[in-house]
């Protein structure tokens, strides 16, 4: 028998505390045991394998990192391989222990390589123990945990098979070369009092006779004990000690079958499509079926064992092959597309009509409004008789809408435009949204901001730019809301894709609401009904699409001094400019101008009264008719005194 150093005590208790077992260790130092003082126990740590990423802890519940052996009672480690290296190679495992099994000699009861066991879907395996290699050596550069304080049994050549759980262990013949076993020793009423420990005398014959009556079975770990209160012996908490990994099953028979319906769907032409070769209802079913079934084999059925994943694998293939059927012979039922001939006729003219006119002005059209008729005509346009029924009249309701936003869109009201130079960002409202002395006040949120990084933690991983702004009203010192839907034009930064762009409202914690918006020209368009926090986001644009943004700025340049019908921006704003020249009064002029500036981000510039620049320029006048009256009469003062 052996006896337990106070330090050995304490790490076993906090092995003790971080169990699973209902009993309670005592929190003093006390010695679990009465011989081999000073010898701590043998204890297995768990297997190892080289893998294609590093070296990795098979799969316990047991935390095997660090120099102790905890039991977590949640799992650790690598879960899932495939069955071969991707070069067809088998995997290196290695059984891990804390101290040097003893190796091979007739002068101790058994060596280590005899005691390690593997399972395969719950059946042993006999062989396994041909491939350890002995004797044990020392684990340093082996262990991912660094401490080097493992010893390692080398296990090469085993070879895993697809869709199959392996499950690891040892036995409890194992010892250490200082005599220690893995059994538990008792005293001569049951009680556990150590592990067996041989000594130089060896063991005794009762010792000899547990040892040999135990040493195959199952190795299990001690995570808590107590001494009973009487004060004679303990109570130790066991708990299986196995470590597993389970091998991806083989997916070759669904994807033979899945490379078989998507060379089909790779054949099937537009042209087929529209000529009637096939039933579009049924090539789109077709695609979307082998979509999420590729999913499923990917995300759930390698996850099962084989028998269970080739279950899950025909049943598949069924039903793929019934609707593969259905789509290479079924013919479809030509659709009614009267309606939709008609409504698109009507759409085209609608969109002709304003396209031609849109702007700000009254009798014009909204831009946002037009831009989605357009999109929903093109979508029409893609549809014929081959087209399920449905969706024909699921497009002629949605023309009809769009006509309706399109009508309901012109300008009825003069409208008055805020522009923000910095951002680039323009507001125009209905002029009497707004009281005539609104400011437009626009500010870009730094990324260092705490507002900025709660918004970018709510951004999808595709979205790798985004743009912060802040977007207010004022009336001198107070903050207020235009009281009726305003439109903002937002500049679509060159770093962020055109084709991904989206304008998101910012909530509460940074929380992200998308805007339904329409893009046209670099621009981003949409409509408020309040001014906020807003964020423009998107993917990074390619060196290609920041050249062709850069080459629509140029355009959109070239056009403002080409345009003489005032269609762009900065014509229009001095078209709104011009309107007010109908006020008589100059101060009541200048006053009405300055309405339509906006105060712009970040370094906000403060516009100066143009009360004083009036009263100003008069004074000037004044004391420069004084001066020259003045140098008259000197004039003639000078000539009559000659």
């Amino acid at each position: 028998m052996r006896k337990f150093s106070r330090f050995t005590g304490i790490i076993l208790i906090v092995m003790m505390a971080m169990g699973l077992a209902a009993t309670v260790a005592s929190a003093e130092t006390w010695e679990f045991g009465t011989s081999g003082k000073g010898k701590n126990p043998f204890t297995p740590r768990g297997y190892l394998v080289d893998t294609e990423k590093g070296q990795h802890w098979l799969s316990s519940p047991f935390n095997n990192s660090g120099p102790v052996v905890k039991y977590t009672g949640v799992e650790n480690g690598v879960d899932y391989l495939e069955a071969k290296k991707s070069d067809g190679s088998n995997y290196t495992f290695y059984a891990m222990t804390d101290r040097n099994p003893w190796p091979e000699s007739s002068s101790r009861i058994g060596y280590g390589k005899k005691f390690l066991f593997a399972y395969k879907n719950g059946y042993r395996i006999a062989n396994f123990n041909d491939y350890v290699q002995t004797p044990a050596t020392r684990g340093d550069k082996v262990d991912p945990s660094g401490e080097g304080t493992c010893w390692v049994f080398k296990i090469e050549g085993f070879e895993l098979e697809p869709g199959c759980r392996y499950e690891f262990g040892f036995l409890r013949g194992m010892q250490a070369n200082n005599g220690i076993t893995l059994i538990l020793a008792e005293d001569e009423k049951g009680n556990n009092i150590g592990y067996i420990q041989e000594t130089n005398k060896g063991l005794t014959s009762a010792e000899k006779s547990k040892y040999m009556k135990e040493k195959d079975q199952e190795y299990k770990f001690i995570s808590s004990w107590h001494k009973k209160a009487d004060g004679e012996g303990y109570t130790v908490n066991k708990v299986p000690m196995r470590f597993t990994v389970q091998t991806y099953a083989d997916l070759t028979l669904w994807k033979d079958e899945a490379d078989k319906v998507q060379n089909f769907l790779n054949s099937v032409t537009n042209k087929d499509l529209k000529e009637g070769k096939y039933k579009r209802s049924n090539i789109k079913e077709l695609k979307e079926v082998l979509s999420q079934y590729n999913k499923k084999a990917h995300n759930t059925v390698r996850l099962e064992l084989q028998p269970s994943a080739k279950s899950m694998m025909k049943s598949m293939i069924n039903d793929i092959e019934r609707l593969l059927k259905n789509a290479q012979s079924d013919k479809p039922e030509p659709a009614d597309i009267t309606k939709l001939k008609e409504k698109l006729k009507e759409a085209r003219e609608l969109y002709a009509k304003a396209h031609a006119n849109v702007g700000l002005d009254q009798g014009q059209y909204g831009r946002i409004e037009v831009e989605n008729l357009d999109e929903e005509i093109k979508r029409a346009e893609e549809m014929d008789q081959y087209t399920p029924q449905n969706e024909i009249n699921d497009e002629v309701k949605a023309l009809e809408d769009a006509m309706i936003e399109v009508k309901a869109s012109k300008v009825q009201k003069e409208q008055k435009v805020f522009y923000d130079k910095v951002t680039g960002i323009y507001v125009i409202t209905p002029v009497d949204s707004l009281p005539e002395n609104a400011k437009l006040f626009v500010r870009r949120m730094g990324q260092e901001t705490v507002d900025y990084k709660s918004m970018e933690k709510n951004l999808s991983d595709k979205e790798t730019e985004a743009i912060f702004y802040r977007i207010h009203f004022y009336q001198d010192d107070r903050k207020i809301q235009p009281s009726e839907t305003v439109e903002v034009q937002m500049p679509i930064d060159d770093n962020i894709s055109q084709k991904s762009s989206t304008v998101y409202s910012v909530g509460k914690k940074g929380s992200l609401n998308k805007i339904n918006s329409v893009k046209s020209n670099g621009m981003q368009f949409f409509k408020r009904k309040t001014l906020s926090a807003l964020v423009l986001a998107g993917s990074t644009a390619t060196e290609a699409e920041k050249s062709e943004a850069r080459g629509q700025r140029m355009q959109a340049m070239m056009a403002q001094k080409k345009d003489k019908d005032a269609q762009n921006k900065l014509n229009q704003l001095e078209k709104a400019k011009k309107k007010k020249e109908e006020y008589k009064d100059p101060l009541n002029k200048m006053l009405k101008r300055n309405m339509n500036t906006a105060t712009f981000s970040n370094d906000v510039e403060k516009e100066t009264s143009p009360v004083y620049l009036i009263l100003a320029a008069v004074l000037l006048a004044l004391i420069a008719i004084s001066r020259g009256i003045r140098a008259l009469i000197l004039q003639r003062r000078e000539k009559w005194g000659k």
